[in-house]
């Protein structure tokens, strides 16, 4: 997942739609990390996770299954 995965979810968010495959990579990468043992480094990857969880509930909802 790269800049590409940004890009497309940018978009899809911008034009009101998104192509189902994009709400799966982005669920396929939330809940990966691990533990590190730095509180500031776990509360960052926590934070992602959760920012993953959004953007996927967005793509959700734009894509009419809400």
């Amino acid at each position: 997942a790269g800049d590409g995965l940004v890009d497309e979810l940018v978009e899809g968010l911008l034009l009101g739609r998104a192509p189902g495959a994009l709400k799966a990579k982005l669920e396929a990468l939330q809940g990966r990390s691990e533990k590190t043992g730095d509180d500031g480094l776990d509360a960052v990857l926590h934070e992602i996770d959760v920012r993953l969880a959004v953007e996927a509930a967005k793509l959700e909802r734009i894509s009419g299954k809400v």
